[in-house]
């Protein structure tokens, strides 16, 4: 009943969008007792992506002894996947978001793990006045109008006001580095297959830009899902297209798989690339051997092989504690948590108040972190530019250190 209530009430806010203006709540905890919530896949296809950026927040946590000055800090877990499915749904995420702004106690929110779901969580917790960070988020049109449809940015902003943050570079700078890979591997013609979303076009468009840029001629785009875009099809396209290399911004799922097997397969020359979005295993681990030795992905840095003194600590407490090695994810959300709690300590007295949180976050600067050191602008967007670049092997992902440095900016 709870959940429908508050899936009830985030409708009724999403309804509410646009005409508030400069109208954000300015809410100040009663009390000494802070919630973080944090909303992640923690069951379906991404749920080890989901418990491992959990538990870099719980570890966050855990270092501070649940403590900022006189301010007594937890954490509460939402699953951002509903029932059985596999993948996160519209509904639970707009119910977490609007549980969160209900709830007078929490001033901070940690969510999504997908840019299209963070599409939905972002303007509840705009209208209630939290901070929002998306770790690991890339969708440009959250922070910029370039590229993006018209009404971008600021729709997802109805009090008219920022409170969103992530960590992780934006698509526009990943779209830099793929342009500097390919360079680097001698594409000179790419075919781009995109998402079937407002997304996926803002996504293709930066890479169109970034391509020009590396003198790489953009040589065709396609949504995948779309009609007309079948493997057999897409294959003829790309053949015509005369591309040498492919770029893959889609679903990471099996189907995708089948996609770009077909492709090199009918293409043996050709070269596959991805993003940060075709991470997933049920898209690496259902290529075949030939696909697996022609991609190569980038994903937001470090690689976790590979970290500054802070980040070995961190990954070191975090094998200890879960009894596994650190990842990305879990990076990414010690990192998350690790803000918000920097955040409210850099607010003073005013941390219970939850627009001197994300005006704290907003003012970060040089911050240290297991990233690396940041600051982070007003829109939200934080100046870690660094990139990593697997490989697949085995279907799993393999870092390049030689190639990661080739495209180090």
């Amino acid at each position: 009943m709870l959940l429908f209530t508050a899936s009830v009430l985030a409708i009724g806010l999403l309804a509410g969008c646009g005409g508030l203006g400069d109208n954000r709540p300015d809410v100040t905890v009663r009390s000494n007792d802070l919630v973080v919530v944090t909303s992640a896949p923690l069951s379906g296809d991404q749920k080890a992506s989901g418990e491992a950026m959990v538990n870099g927040e719980r570890l966050a946590l855990a270092q501070a002894q649940g403590m900022v000055g006189q301010f007594t800090v937890s954490l509460e877990v939402f699953n951002s996947v509903q029932s059985q499915q596999r993948r996160w749904s519209t509904i639970q995420v707009a119910a977490n978001a609007a549980l969160a702004i209900q709830e007078l106690h929490v001033v901070a929110y940690i969510g999504e793990s997908d840019s299209a779901a963070t599409a939905v969580s972002l303007p509840l917790t705009n209208q209630g006045g939290i901070l929002q960070i998306a770790p690991t988020n890339s969708y440009g049109g959250f922070t910029s109008a370039r590229f993006a449809p018209a009404d971008e940015p600021r729709r997802y902003y109805p009090t008219g006001r920022s409170n969103f943050g992530r960590l992780a570079p934006s698509q526009l700078r990943e779209a830099l580095a793929q342009a500097r890979l390919q360079q680097h591997q001698k594409c000179t013609s790419t075919y781009i297959i995109g998402a079937d979303s407002s997304q996926g076009q803002t996504a293709v468009r930066s890479l169109q830009a970034a391509l020009t840029q590396a003198s790489i001629r953009s040589a065709g785009t396609v949504a995948f899902g779309a009609p007309g875009s079948s493997p057999a099809r897409t294959l003829a396209r790309v053949r015509s297209s005369g591309a040498n290399c492919v770029f893959y911004g889609g679903p990471a799922n099996s189907e995708a798989a089948r996609l770009l097997n077909a492709l090199k397969a009918g293409l043996p020359a050709l070269q596959l690339f991805a993003g940060r979005n075709g991470i997933d295993p049920s898209l690496t681990r259902n290529l075949t051997t030939k696909a697996q030795d022609a991609t190569l992905m980038t994903s937001p840095g470090p690689d976790p092989n590979r970290l500054n003194p802070l980040g070995t600590k961190v990954a070191a407490l975090y094998r200890a504690q879960f009894g596994k090695a650190i990842t990305s994810d879990a990076l990414y959300g010690y990192e998350a948590m690790s803000a918000v709690l920097d955040s409210i300590r850099r607010a003073g007295g005013a941390g219970n108040n939850r627009d001197s949180i994300i005006a704290a976050f907003h003012s970060t600067r040089a911050k240290p972190s297991v990233l690396g050191r940041y600051s982070v602008d007003a829109n939200g967007d934080s100046s870690l530019t660094g990139f990593v670049v697997s490989r697949v092997i085995r279907g799993a992902l393999v870092a390049s250190p030689g190639l990661t440095a080739a495209i180090s900016r």
